[in-house]
């Protein structure tokens, strides 16, 4: 139970990176006028994640919402701004508050994968095995019929293809399908295997020990 509780803290700190704390911004505000006119969606999605990026959470969230008022915005436009606006909401007070927001991404666009992998990690940091079970098909979904799928952060969210691995790792474990799950944390071990005493290092260490 102990070890289970650790792996509580360790996915939270996966989720929220190394930015700022929930509850405030790092840099609120520091490249929040770029002084550039906005053209349509894309532009202010990308001027979104580079708020996003410098820690602005509160801005980006902001800026993103542009994005869900604009009505030539396409289904993949909003799914970016959906899932921008989940983040903004993880960093700022925690993973469960995200939910809604990548659940909206995903029914605009089923592919977006910081969509899935915010979702994901904050259904098992709430830990039924429901939630967990539904982790796992949110996770495999980032591709299909592909075990070592790969993640890319494109926006600096925090998590790298390693951790999504581990995280699957573990949802498999809750589950009861060690097989998967060991293949999962072997996968994430070689992709981190030039690092150490990382999240996944301490994901692996839980999940040997845990009967």
């Amino acid at each position: 139970m102990l070890k289970l509780r650790i792996f509580t803290l360790i996915l939270s700190l996966i989720l929220m990176g190394c930015g700022a704390a929930p509850g405030g911004d790092s840099l609120d505000g520091a490249n929040g006028d770029f002084g550039l006119p906005l053209s349509g969606a894309t532009q202010n999605n990308n001027t979104s994640w580079s708020l996003f990026k410098d820690g602005s959470y509160s801005s980006s969230q902001q800026t993103f919402l542009q994005t869900l008022n604009t009505e030539s915005a396409s289904s993949a436009e909003l799914a970016d701004a959906h899932s921008g606006i989940g983040w903004s909401k993880v960093k700022l007070t925690g993973s469960a508050s995200g939910i809604q927001s990548f659940r909206d991404a995903l029914a605009k666009n089923s592919n977006q994968p910081e969509a899935r992998v915010g979702l994901a990690g904050a259904l098992i940091s709430k830990g039924t095995k429901e939630e967990i079970s539904e982790a796992v098909t949110v996770l495999e979904g980032i591709d299909p019929n592909n075990s070592n799928f790969t993640f890319f952060d494109r926006y600096n969210i925090g998590v790298s293809n390693a951790e999504a691995h581990a995280l699957l790792a573990y949802a498999y474990f809750v589950k009861g399908d060690r097989t998967k799950a060991n293949v999962q944390i072997k996968v994430a071990s070689d992709l981190d295997a030039q690092f150490s005493g990382t999240t996944v290092d301490q994901i692996a260490e839980i999940l040997q020990f845990i009967p």
